[in-house]
């Protein structure tokens, strides 16, 4: 056992199985990297122990269904990760790292701020901020959203983290239904760095997300606003835009610092 500053004690082995695990979620976030796995030797260079003794602890893992022998070589997240929870490791700690983050969005826009990840044929937002004005979009936490007509969806589409849907359906005049168009308008998302929500999943909201990196340089999710149409106006979209993309970039450096700590 460990004594941490707090007068706790941690237990080593416990400590060293959630750092494995949290490297097969990095890897898993990348797509260049999802599948393949990651390799013994990785691992034990990451908890600077011995291959052997690296084994014995994602040997456990596996036994638990937490892990799982990669093809080839390597190990990838095993099928207890990839049930229906939500809120896997890696979305956890991304939602603690991002609420002071979202707290600095709604500060800086007046607007009702979020985090979102990818859940399969949809996005999830992980956590959401209020803001206190009294017109605002009413945000709520755990709930699932359309990829192709929100800027959460969007993000996550344009930066690798989810495919286009097989379906678009139309959820407003606005919204984009046509796969080539919608590919376009990916492109467009990547040039200025964050994707925009006009009307296209609401008529009466507009929303703002910008991705997220993690500490491999891949995007893992994206944080953004949710905002009533009548005040954030085509004019001020530019404005709003920068902070989004400012304050994600700042949590994205906060998360590689805290890794490499």
């Amino acid at each position: 056992m460990r004594h941490t500053l707090l007068g706790m004690t941690t237990v080593q082995s416990l400590e060293r199985g959630l750092r494995i695990l949290d490297a097969l979620v990095e890897a898993d976030a990348d797509p260049m990297r999802r599948g393949r796995g990651v390799p013994l030797a990785a691992l034990a260079a990451e908890l600077d122990v011995h291959k052997t003794t690296a084994l014995r602890l994602v040997g456990t893992l596996v036994a638990s269904d937490y892990a799982a022998p990669a093809d080839g070589h390597g190990y990838v997240l095993g099928p207890a990760m990839r049930r229906d929870a939500n809120l896997a490791i890696g979305t956890v700690r991304l939602r603690r790292a991002a609420r002071p983050f979202l707290e600095q969005l709604v500060d800086l826009t007046g607007e009702c701020a979020h985090a979102a990840v990818a859940d399969g044929a949809r996005a999830l937002v992980i956590d959401d901020v209020e803001t206190d004005n009294p017109l605002r979009v009413v945000p709520t936490s755990g709930r699932h959203v359309a990829l192709h007509c929100t800027s959460a969806g969007k993000c996550l589409l344009t930066w690798g983290l989810a495919d286009i849907p097989a379906t678009l359906p139309g959820r407003t005049p606005r919204t984009i239904t046509a796969p080539d168009a919608l590919r376009a308008h990916l492109d467009t998302i990547r040039d200025q760095g964050y994707a925009f929500d006009d009307e296209e999943n609401d008529t009466h909201t507009r929303c703002i997300s910008a991705p997220v990196y993690g500490p491999n340089g891949a995007a893992i999710g994206c944080i953004g606003i949710d905002a009533p149409s009548v005040r954030l106006t085509i004019d001020r979209v530019p404005g709003a835009a920068a902070h989004v993309v400012d304050v994600a970039r700042r949590l994205s450096l906060a998360l590689a610092t805290a890794r490499s700590a």
